[in-house]
């Protein structure tokens, strides 16, 4: 089991954003959350990172990137933990090739391999996006934790990108406000309102009243 939820209440001054959710993600499931904004999918996302953070990648809507570093620095930025400080010092002065190396071949599959040393804020939001979704990849864990990552993205990267989170994640969590990406790229859909779940199916077992709920959750 990658995450158990049982009666899981979360209130932010008397409002309440989680309401005695219960739910099971099973390891190796894809996973989209659809919803509102102000639904739950945030803070539910968030409290999944707080229960797996060492075994997790997390994008969070702001991104958490570093405005004045590139962005092979912000993809980088995810192991700092995993080298010594020299090493990390070394390649803020000056990036090692392997890790230029390694970093651009996930920048590839974004078409971002040009911007690779472009700082962050010369970047479009779209790009922005793409940078946070190779720093998840490079973190190289097992769960992705994604806060509405493609937000910013046309459909042909949205679906690209989709596709390779697929091939890079074992298990993922993902919150979208796109219905018919959801169904096409996940195993499982949850439909989120007000703090509950209002379905929760199979992308194979969905009914067209699970859709029309679904399509009524992200309006």
């Amino acid at each position: 089991m990658a995450f158990y939820l049982q009666n899981e209440s979360i209130s932010y001054f008397d409002t309440v954003i989680l309401d005695s959710l219960s739910l099971e993600i099973k390891k190796g499931e894809k996973v989209a959350l659809l919803g509102k904004s102000g639904s739950g999918k945030s803070t539910l996302i968030k409290r999944l990172y707080e229960l797996k953070k060492d075994e997790s990648s997390y994008i969070p809507q702001e991104l958490g990137l570093v405005n004045n570093l590139s962005v092979f620095h912000n993809v980088y930025l995810a192991r700092l933990d995993d080298y010594s400080t020299f090493y990390n010092i070394r390649n803020l002065i000056k990036p090692a090739s392997k890790e230029v190396e390694q970093i651009k071949n996930i920048l590839i599959d974004f078409d971002l391999e040009d911007k690779i040393f472009v700082k962050n804020h010369d970047l479009s939001g779209g790009q922005k996006q793409r940078s946070a979704i190779a720093r998840s990849i490079y973190n190289q864990k097992d769960i992705l934790l994604a806060d509405e990552p493609i937000s910013a993205l046309d459909e042909y990267l949205s679906s690209k990108v989709l596709e390779v989170l697929n091939q890079k994640f074992e298990t993922i969590v993902c919150a979208l406000h796109n219905v018919d990406l959801a169904v096409e790229h996940f195993d499982r859909v949850i439909g989120l309102k007000n703090g509950k779940v209002l379905v929760d199916k199979k992308c194979t077992e969905l009914t067209n009243e699970d859709r029309q709920k679904l399509y009524y959750v992200c309006d």
